[in-house]
């Protein structure tokens, strides 16, 4: 097999993945599981490959373990699906095309986070190709669902012991940046009940979109008493994204319903926070005693940081030609002038997004490195791209990273 951190063979990988579509919904996985498992056996490397809700589910999670020395456990993990892709008016490029144009690769994936993934891989089985022997195990973990319910690392920590592991890198796009941790999400739907009647007398019914007004209202408040703000991961955040009420025109709506999306960063606790919502819409139901409430809890990912002196950080830092010192987060509000320079050469930082961290981190005990060649800005954008030479120092990154942490043997 050629060099697999060449040019000539890392970018054509790379847009084999691109070009399989592991759009979640549905996701389809398991054909991105397949190709992947092909590869490494033809590097003459062992893997497995786990079905999500059964093979013929078309879903799955891909594992490979490289085995070293007996020491340290460093776990490299991605995710196989995407977003849906972009219409053919949004975009100037197909979505599954990777056409490669002016040193980008442009495609669903290529940032998120199929490169990331992609370089993790051939970092891992260059290592195998040059004979070197980590001194402990090497974990490749390529997960379903992420985009969605994260149910492929929600399976694998059922079926594992986290408790093994030591280190955990996640590919996310981070434009080949350190970051140390995200906020935590939880998202809530609350369903409003009221009571319908004819539109020109409102007065014999209870208007639940009307009062969902007040919810809304009530939520915004209640979220600036339990504002917080981390150094690192940023501020926290309360936003309702969707809404649905009413049957027609002429008719009182006898339901309203809403998606909340809740950002956290510590000291805040979202078993507390869904507390305090339950009692702020208990007192709404004590002041209009006809309407009826429903909270549904849609998805809970914790916060995830690890201090940035824990040695997987410090050699991430050093490997990227970073100090450490100032702090800010990739994707967050931009600083003008040299201070924004200065962020940028010096920061540890987190992202906006959430990750499979959340799941993985073995509920705050593993040091987690999120770092990736993609641009953060660009996940979930039409004509979503990567570049080129940043994918391919990605390999070189991830590789010296694993030699690092892992050290090697010569047994």
């Amino acid at each position: 097999m050629m060099n697999v951190r060449s040019r000539e063979f890392a970018v054509p990988f790379l847009q084999s993945l691109i070009q399989v579509d592991t759009c979640n919904p549905p996701g389809n996985e398991h054909c991105l599981s397949q190709l992947l498992q092909e590869f490494l056996l033809e590097a003459g490397l062992d893997s497995r490959i786990t079905g999500i809700g059964g093979i013929e589910q078309r879903r799955s999670n891909l594992e490979a373990v490289f085995p070293g020395g007996g020491g340290r456990k460093l776990m490299f993990c991605g995710h196989l699906d995407t977003v849906s892709p972009w219409t053919a008016e949004a975009g100037n490029y197909p979505p599954h095309g990777a056409v490669i144009e002016n040193g980008r690769m442009y495609g669903r994936g290529t940032s998120d986070m199929k490169s990331g993934l992609a370089a993790m891989l051939l970092a891992a089985v260059s290592l195998h190709q040059d004979g070197i022997r980590l001194g402990g195990d090497l974990i490749f973990l390529a997960t379903a669902g992420e985009e969605v319910d994260s149910c492929g690392a929600r399976q694998y920590a059922e079926q594992h012991s986290l408790a093994e592991l030591d280190g955990l890198v996640i590919a996310e796009p981070t434009d080949s940046r350190v970051a140390v941790g995200h906020k935590g999400a939880l998202w809530l739907r609350i369903s409003l009940f009221g009571r319908s009647a004819h539109g020109s007398m409102p007065q014999l019914g209870l208007n639940a979109v009307e009062g969902m007004m007040e919810v809304i209202a009530l939520l915004h408040r209640h979220a600036l008493e339990w504002q917080a703000h981390d150094p690192v991961l940023g501020s926290s955040s309360l936003s309702v994204n969707k809404i649905d009420g009413g049957v027609q025109t002429n008719v009182i709506p006898d339901r309203c319903t809403i998606d909340v999306d809740i950002r956290t960063v510590p000291p805040l606790r979202h078993a507390e926070l869904r507390g305090e919502i339950t009692a702020k819409l208990e007192e709404i139901q004590r002041l209009h005693s006809g309407y009826r409430y429903q909270v549904e809890e849609l998805l809970d990912r914790s916060v995830v940081y690890t201090d940035p002196g824990e040695e997987l950080i410090r050699i991430a830092l050093e490997l990227a030609g970073r100090t450490g010192g100032a702090s800010g987060q990739v994707g967050a509000e931009e600083v003008q002038g040299e201070a924004a320079a200065n962020a940028v050469d010096t920061a540890v930082r987190g992202v906006s997004y959430y990750t499979d961290a959340s799941v993985l981190h073995d509920h705050g005990r593993l040091p987690v490195l999120i770092y990736g060649p993609g641009d953060p800005g660009l996940a979930h954008q039409p004509d979503e791209w990567v570049d080129i030479e940043a994918f391919l120092d990605s390999i070189d990154f991830y590789r010296k990273l694993a030699v690092s942490f892992l050290g090697v043997t010569g047994d």
